[in-house]
């Protein structure tokens, strides 16, 4: 009877340091699952293989951004040399203003976030290539995944098709839609481990 009190004695420490380490683990667990689960959103490469340059007759960024869908989260990537990237408000862009952008970029590889819905609007910096069509205008949604359940992702086209992701748009890794349950079982499973070794090691002192 003594040796059953002492084992109970033992065992509500051992229980209660399971308790804690559970639910310090859980939560940063279930946070970093619910992050990588978030939507990942797409890339596309402005103009194509030939990036962002002055169009030719086979080039069009005004029909290439109808026939794609972009999404709060997207990224836009224009690729260029001796050239720039001028985010403008529709008013500079219709006049191919570029004295006041809201925005320059003129690094040779510029990735742009699609960060809210609505419309973006940007322009050549170089004298005369906007009026001769370097020029693009996107209308950006917002997300399915915040305003609904999300379903599987799809691998985009690399022609520029109608629909999400065409034009050369490249998916990211989807997070796992289990990764929350893993992680919080994980954690778990450390809470209980730690538990028994503990609870091992008063027994045999």
């Amino acid at each position: 009877m003594a040796a059953a009190n002492s084992s109970r004695a033992l065992l509500l420490p051992v229980l209660t340091l399971a308790g804690v380490v559970f639910f310090l683990l859980a939560p940063a667990a279930a946070a970093d699952a619910a992050d990588a689960a978030a939507p990942q959103g797409l890339e596309f490469h402005v103009g194509g293989p030939r990036g962002w340059r002055v169009p030719d007759a086979n080039t069009s960024y005004g029909w290439w951004a109808m026939n794609n869908r972009f999404r709060v989260g997207d990224h836009l990537y224009f690729k260029y040399a001796n050239d720039s990237v001028l985010l403008v408000d529709r008013t500079a862009f219709d006049a191919c203003n570029t004295t006041e952008p809201l925005a320059t970029f003129a690094d040779g590889a510029t990735r742009f976030v699609l960060d809210r819905p609505g419309f973006f609007c940007f322009i050549s910096g170089e004298p005369g290539h906007c009026e001769e069509g370097q020029r693009l205008i996107v209308r950006v949604m917002v997300h399915p995944a915040i305003v609904a359940t999300p379903g599987p992702a799809s691998a985009p086209a690399t022609s520029a098709q109608p629909g999400h992701g065409g034009g050369g748009g490249q998916a990211h890794p989807p997070g796992a839609s289990s990764g929350a349950d893993t992680a919080v079982a994980a954690a778990a499973g450390v809470a209980v481990a730690a538990a028994l070794a503990v609870f091992v090691s008063l027994v045999s002192s």
